[in-house]
């Protein structure tokens, strides 16, 4: 199912608020179901499910044990002088799919979004306010670029990481060891994206995108019928996540 990338971002941005505001376990286990199955269907390939998948594993497990010793009730056992009770366990099965849900929603806006077909919608809408439009506008252009650049900066940060190994630094070892490496890779990262930045906002000074606000043509409408069923599907989502 085709549907435009407004669209996938609503639904993506629906599925994280309907996570956030339930209180049922089974509306996240469906979030994470469409979650799965649009990130298979736009992408069209199966991997692009399990990549999130590791990270998202290691803030699961974070959650759940922070939550399984916190919590009073029914003990289940007992480690260093922590008890670990029943409704901790619950209670953290329970957030901790919901930081699955938000995982998986900001993977698939990274995915399958594509930022400049995301911005027209917000340009046209900021034309018909005239000048009280030009905040508007000049928030999507930074959201659209934030979303350009961040593919980006992981690959950055991937080239940096070889250059430094190459160059005798380890990221291997200990927490304590990787830490003390990571301001290394941090700094270079980080100065590379300055510098990204700084070579994006003069190639728009140039280029005149101050006046786009103005004069910028855009292309015709074109409603999917994807981009309908998906916007209707978002919405139930949103419902039922407030009523639950």
């Amino acid at each position: 199912m085709q549907a435009g990338s407004f669209s996938r971002f609503v639904f993506a941005v629906s599925l994280a608020a309907a996570a956030l505001m339930t209180n049922k376990a089974e509306i996240i286990m469906v979030a994470i179901l469409f979650a799965s199955s649009a990130m298979i269907i736009w992408t069209g390939d199966f991997k692009s499910v399990v990549e999130p998948a590791r990270p998202a594993a290691l803030f699961f497990a974070f959650i759940f044990v922070l939550h399984l010793f916190s919590h009073r009730g029914q003990v289940l056992f007992t480690i260093f002088g922590l008890e670990a009770t029943l409704e901790g366990a619950r209670t953290g099965l329970f957030y901790g799919e919901k930081l699955i849900v938000f995982f998986y929603s900001a993977y698939l806006i990274l995915k399958t979004v594509k930022p400049f077909e995301l911005t027209l919608p917000v340009e046209r809408l900021s034309r018909i306010f005239g000048r009280r439009g030009r905040p508007l506008s000049f928030l999507a252009l930074s959201f659209s670029l934030a979303l350009r650049f961040l593919p980006d900066l992981v690959r950055q940060g991937r080239i940096t990481m070889l250059a430094l190994k190459t160059r005798g630094v380890s990221f291997d070892g200990s927490l304590i060891g990787k830490l003390r490496s990571a301001p290394q890779l941090l700094a270079a990262v980080f100065v590379n994206a300055f510098k990204s930045a700084e070579s994006a906002s003069m190639a728009l000074a140039v280029k005149g995108y101050s006046t786009r606000h103005e004069r910028a043509v855009f292309p015709a409408i074109r409603i999917l019928p994807g981009s309908i069923a998906t916007l209707a599907l978002s919405a139930v989502i949103l419902v039922f996540g407030l009523r639950s």
